[in-house]
Protein backbone atom coordinates (compact mmCIF):
# COMPACT_ATOMS: atom_id res chain seq x y z
CA UNK A 1 0.00 0.00 0.00
CA UNK A 2 1.21 3.52 -0.81
CA UNK A 3 2.88 5.54 1.91
CA UNK A 4 0.23 8.28 1.66
CA UNK A 5 -2.72 5.93 2.10
CA UNK A 6 -1.24 4.25 5.16
CA UNK A 7 -0.58 7.62 6.81
CA UNK A 8 -4.16 8.73 6.13
CA UNK A 9 -5.50 5.44 7.52
CA UNK A 10 -3.49 5.90 10.72
CA UNK A 11 -4.82 9.44 11.09
CA UNK A 12 -8.44 8.36 10.53
CA UNK A 13 -8.18 5.60 13.15
CA UNK A 14 -6.80 8.00 15.78
CA UNK A 15 -9.40 10.67 14.96
CA UNK A 16 -12.36 8.27 15.09
CA UNK A 17 -11.10 6.94 18.43
CA UNK A 18 -10.84 10.51 19.76
CA UNK A 19 -14.54 11.11 19.12
CA UNK A 20 -15.87 7.64 19.94
CA UNK A 21 -14.08 6.89 23.22
CA UNK A 22 -14.68 9.67 25.79
CA UNK A 23 -12.52 7.85 28.35
CA UNK A 24 -9.46 9.44 26.74
CA UNK A 25 -11.02 11.41 23.86
CA UNK A 26 -13.40 14.33 23.61
CA UNK A 27 -15.81 14.75 26.52
CA UNK A 28 -19.43 14.59 25.26
CA UNK A 29 -21.60 17.67 25.62
CA UNK A 30 -24.62 16.93 27.85
CA UNK A 31 -27.66 18.80 29.11
CA UNK A 32 -26.08 18.99 32.56
CA UNK A 33 -23.12 20.88 31.09
CA UNK A 34 -25.40 23.32 29.24
CA UNK A 35 -27.73 23.86 32.19
CA UNK A 36 -24.80 24.56 34.48
CA UNK A 37 -24.05 27.58 32.24
CA UNK A 38 -20.34 26.91 32.61
CA UNK A 39 -19.16 26.08 29.11
CA UNK A 40 -15.77 27.61 29.88
CA UNK A 41 -15.01 24.80 32.34
CA UNK A 42 -16.16 22.20 29.82
CA UNK A 43 -13.83 23.53 27.12
CA UNK A 44 -11.01 23.85 29.64
CA UNK A 45 -11.35 20.17 30.57
CA UNK A 46 -11.21 19.22 26.89
CA UNK A 47 -7.98 21.10 26.14
CA UNK A 48 -5.63 18.42 27.63
CA UNK A 49 -7.50 15.70 25.70
CA UNK A 50 -7.25 17.70 22.50
CA UNK A 51 -3.54 18.22 23.19
CA UNK A 52 -3.06 14.48 23.71
CA UNK A 53 -4.87 13.80 20.43
CA UNK A 54 -2.67 16.33 18.62
CA UNK A 55 0.49 14.81 20.12
CA UNK A 56 -0.60 11.28 19.23
CA UNK A 57 -1.28 12.29 15.63
CA UNK A 58 2.11 13.97 15.20
CA UNK A 59 4.08 11.19 16.90
CA UNK A 60 2.36 8.49 14.83
CA UNK A 61 3.05 10.38 11.60
CA UNK A 62 6.68 10.95 12.62
CA UNK A 63 7.20 7.29 13.53
CA UNK A 64 5.78 6.08 10.23
CA UNK A 65 7.82 8.62 8.23
CA UNK A 66 11.01 7.65 10.07
CA UNK A 67 10.41 3.95 9.36
CA UNK A 68 9.77 4.76 5.70
CA UNK A 69 13.07 6.67 5.37
CA UNK A 70 15.05 3.99 7.19
CA UNK A 71 13.68 1.29 4.88
CA UNK A 72 14.29 3.47 1.84
CA UNK A 73 17.80 4.69 2.62
CA UNK A 74 19.15 2.18 5.14
CA UNK A 75 22.39 2.82 6.97
CA UNK A 76 22.58 5.00 10.07
CA UNK A 77 19.06 5.54 11.42
CA UNK A 78 19.89 8.75 13.31
CA UNK A 79 20.19 10.86 10.15
CA UNK A 80 16.96 9.38 8.78
CA UNK A 81 15.14 10.07 12.05
CA UNK A 82 16.39 13.65 12.05
CA UNK A 83 15.18 14.20 8.49
CA UNK A 84 11.80 12.61 9.29
CA UNK A 85 11.43 14.84 12.36
CA UNK A 86 12.14 18.00 10.39
CA UNK A 87 9.76 17.04 7.58
CA UNK A 88 6.96 16.04 9.99
CA UNK A 89 6.88 18.31 13.02
CA UNK A 90 7.28 21.65 11.26
CA UNK A 91 4.32 21.45 8.84
CA UNK A 92 2.03 19.61 11.26
CA UNK A 93 2.57 22.08 14.10
CA UNK A 94 2.48 25.13 11.83
CA UNK A 95 -0.60 24.18 9.79
CA UNK A 96 -2.59 21.55 11.71
CA UNK A 97 -1.97 23.14 15.09
CA UNK A 98 -3.00 26.59 13.87
CA UNK A 99 -6.12 25.13 12.25
CA UNK A 100 -7.15 23.53 15.56
CA UNK A 101 -6.64 26.81 17.40
CA UNK A 102 -8.71 28.72 14.83
CA UNK A 103 -11.61 26.26 15.17
CA UNK A 104 -11.51 26.69 18.94
CA UNK A 105 -11.69 30.49 18.61
CA UNK A 106 -14.23 30.50 15.75
CA UNK A 107 -16.46 27.39 16.10
CA UNK A 108 -18.83 28.80 13.47
CA UNK A 109 -16.35 27.66 10.80
CA UNK A 110 -17.44 24.08 11.49
CA UNK A 111 -20.76 24.78 9.75
CA UNK A 112 -18.98 24.60 6.38
CA UNK A 113 -19.12 20.82 6.82
CA UNK A 114 -21.55 20.24 9.69
CA UNK A 115 -24.47 21.90 7.88
CA UNK A 116 -23.90 19.72 4.80
CA UNK A 117 -22.30 16.37 5.65
CA UNK A 118 -23.32 16.48 9.30
CA UNK A 119 -26.90 17.36 8.40
CA UNK A 120 -27.05 14.49 5.91
CA UNK A 121 -26.06 12.06 8.68
CA UNK A 122 -28.52 13.27 11.35
CA UNK A 123 -31.43 14.58 9.23
CA UNK A 124 -33.57 11.45 9.39
CA UNK A 125 -33.42 11.03 13.17
CA UNK A 126 -33.71 14.78 13.73
CA UNK A 127 -36.88 14.99 11.63
CA UNK A 128 -38.33 12.07 13.61
CA UNK A 129 -37.70 13.75 16.96
CA UNK A 130 -38.83 17.23 15.87
CA UNK A 131 -41.98 15.84 14.25
CA UNK A 132 -42.85 14.10 17.51
CA UNK A 133 -42.65 17.30 19.57
CA UNK A 134 -43.69 20.10 17.16
CA UNK A 135 -47.25 20.77 16.09
CA UNK A 136 -48.26 20.27 12.46
CA UNK A 137 -47.71 22.95 9.83
CA UNK A 138 -51.43 23.80 9.86
CA UNK A 139 -51.17 25.55 13.21
CA UNK A 140 -53.90 28.18 13.10
CA UNK A 141 -56.73 25.80 13.97
CA UNK A 142 -54.63 24.23 16.70
CA UNK A 143 -53.85 27.59 18.26
CA UNK A 144 -57.43 28.80 18.03
CA UNK A 145 -58.70 25.71 19.79
CA UNK A 146 -56.34 26.19 22.72
CA UNK A 147 -58.40 27.16 25.80
CA UNK A 148 -55.49 28.06 28.06
CA UNK A 149 -54.33 31.12 26.07
CA UNK A 150 -55.75 34.63 25.84
CA UNK A 151 -56.08 36.41 22.45
CA UNK A 152 -52.75 38.20 22.84
CA UNK A 153 -50.91 34.93 23.53
CA UNK A 154 -52.63 33.28 20.60
CA UNK A 155 -51.61 36.13 18.30
CA UNK A 156 -47.99 35.98 19.40
CA UNK A 157 -47.92 32.21 19.00
CA UNK A 158 -49.36 32.45 15.49
CA UNK A 159 -46.68 34.91 14.45
CA UNK A 160 -43.83 32.82 15.83
CA UNK A 161 -45.33 29.62 14.43
CA UNK A 162 -45.81 31.05 10.96
CA UNK A 163 -42.29 32.51 10.89
CA UNK A 164 -40.64 29.30 12.01
CA UNK A 165 -42.68 26.93 9.90
CA UNK A 166 -42.23 29.04 6.77
CA UNK A 167 -38.50 28.93 7.29
CA UNK A 168 -38.47 25.26 8.17
CA UNK A 169 -41.12 23.42 6.19
CA UNK A 170 -38.90 20.38 6.61
CA UNK A 171 -38.53 20.19 10.40
CA UNK A 172 -35.10 18.56 10.22
CA UNK A 173 -33.64 21.75 8.72
CA UNK A 174 -34.16 23.34 12.12
CA UNK A 175 -31.22 21.33 13.46
CA UNK A 176 -28.89 23.34 11.21
CA UNK A 177 -29.73 26.37 13.33
CA UNK A 178 -28.62 24.51 16.44
CA UNK A 179 -25.13 24.18 17.84
CA UNK A 180 -23.99 22.87 21.21
CA UNK A 181 -23.55 26.45 22.40
CA UNK A 182 -27.01 27.77 21.43
CA UNK A 183 -29.01 24.56 21.88
CA UNK A 184 -30.92 25.63 24.98
CA UNK A 185 -31.68 29.03 23.46
CA UNK A 186 -33.18 27.53 20.29
CA UNK A 187 -35.04 24.93 22.35
CA UNK A 188 -36.71 27.67 24.40
CA UNK A 189 -37.60 29.61 21.22
CA UNK A 190 -39.50 26.67 19.71
CA UNK A 191 -41.26 25.72 22.97
CA UNK A 192 -44.47 27.58 21.98
CA UNK A 193 -44.76 25.17 19.05
CA UNK A 194 -44.61 22.02 21.19
CA UNK A 195 -47.50 19.58 21.16
CA UNK A 196 -49.53 19.16 24.32
CA UNK A 197 -48.65 16.43 26.82
CA UNK A 198 -45.49 15.13 25.12
CA UNK A 199 -44.22 11.94 26.72
CA UNK A 200 -40.53 11.68 27.69
CA UNK A 201 -39.81 15.26 26.63
CA UNK A 202 -36.53 15.25 28.59
CA UNK A 203 -35.35 12.13 26.76
CA UNK A 204 -36.24 13.67 23.40
CA UNK A 205 -34.32 16.82 24.33
CA UNK A 206 -31.27 14.75 25.27
CA UNK A 207 -31.52 12.74 22.03
CA UNK A 208 -31.76 15.92 19.96
CA UNK A 209 -28.73 17.35 21.73
CA UNK A 210 -26.76 14.19 20.87
CA UNK A 211 -27.61 14.72 17.20
CA UNK A 212 -26.53 18.36 17.41
CA UNK A 213 -23.23 17.34 19.02
CA UNK A 214 -22.73 14.60 16.41
CA UNK A 215 -23.33 17.09 13.60
CA UNK A 216 -20.86 19.52 15.20
CA UNK A 217 -18.24 16.78 15.65
CA UNK A 218 -18.60 15.74 12.01
CA UNK A 219 -17.93 19.32 10.92
CA UNK A 220 -14.89 19.55 13.18
CA UNK A 221 -13.59 16.11 12.20
CA UNK A 222 -13.83 16.88 8.49
CA UNK A 223 -11.74 20.03 8.99
CA UNK A 224 -9.14 17.82 10.67
CA UNK A 225 -9.33 15.20 7.92
CA UNK A 226 -9.01 17.53 4.93
CA UNK A 227 -6.14 19.41 6.55
CA UNK A 228 -4.42 16.11 7.35
CA UNK A 229 -4.82 14.85 3.77
CA UNK A 230 -3.15 18.02 2.49
CA UNK A 231 -0.26 17.72 4.94
CA UNK A 232 0.24 13.98 4.41
CA UNK A 233 0.31 14.46 0.63
CA UNK A 234 2.96 17.18 0.91
CA UNK A 235 5.11 15.26 3.40
CA UNK A 236 4.84 11.99 1.45
CA UNK A 237 5.94 13.75 -1.74
CA UNK A 238 8.93 15.28 0.04
CA UNK A 239 9.89 11.91 1.50
CA UNK A 240 9.62 10.16 -1.86
CA UNK A 241 11.71 12.75 -3.72
CA UNK A 242 14.31 13.23 -1.00
CA UNK A 243 17.73 11.81 -1.81
CA UNK A 244 19.37 9.48 0.69
CA UNK A 245 22.41 10.92 2.45
CA UNK A 246 24.99 8.17 2.94
CA UNK A 247 27.62 8.13 5.69
CA UNK A 248 31.29 7.10 5.30
CA UNK A 249 30.60 3.41 5.92
CA UNK A 250 27.85 3.34 3.31
CA UNK A 251 30.06 5.15 0.79
CA UNK A 252 32.92 2.71 1.45
CA UNK A 253 30.59 -0.28 1.05
CA UNK A 254 29.18 1.16 -2.17
CA UNK A 255 32.71 1.72 -3.51
CA UNK A 256 33.76 -1.82 -2.66
CA UNK A 257 30.65 -3.18 -4.34
CA UNK A 258 31.39 -1.06 -7.40
CA UNK A 259 35.01 -2.35 -7.52
CA UNK A 260 33.79 -5.95 -7.26
CA UNK A 261 31.37 -5.42 -10.11
CA UNK A 262 34.10 -3.84 -12.25
CA UNK A 263 36.51 -6.71 -11.53
CA UNK A 264 33.84 -9.26 -12.37
CA UNK A 265 33.01 -7.48 -15.62
CA UNK A 266 36.74 -7.27 -16.56
CA UNK A 267 37.25 -10.95 -15.78
CA UNK A 268 34.29 -11.86 -17.96
CA UNK A 269 35.65 -9.70 -20.78
CA UNK A 270 39.10 -11.31 -20.54
CA UNK A 271 37.48 -14.72 -20.62
CA UNK A 272 35.53 -13.84 -23.73
CA UNK A 273 38.68 -12.50 -25.46
CA UNK A 274 40.75 -15.58 -24.60
CA UNK A 275 38.21 -18.05 -25.93
CA UNK A 276 39.50 -19.89 -29.02
CA UNK A 277 37.02 -20.41 -31.78
CA UNK A 278 37.61 -23.60 -33.81
CA UNK A 279 36.14 -23.76 -37.27
CA UNK A 280 35.53 -27.09 -38.91
CA UNK A 281 34.94 -27.68 -42.59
Amino acid sequence: MDNTYISILIFVIITVAYYMFPAFGKIPMTLDVLESNDLASYYKKNIPRLGFYFLLVIVSQFAFNAIYLINKCGGNSSSNIGAAAAMTFFPWVLIFGVMMAVLMMYPGLKTAFSDVVGYFVVAGKANEILSSILIDTDVNSTIESADDMNPVQKGNMKKSAEAILKLFGNKSILINKMSPENFLGVWNIIKPLFKQNIENIDNKQAELLKLVVLKDNIGEGLWYLYTAILLISIVSYNLATRGCQKNADQLKASHEEYVKQEEAAKAQQDLNNSTTVVLTS
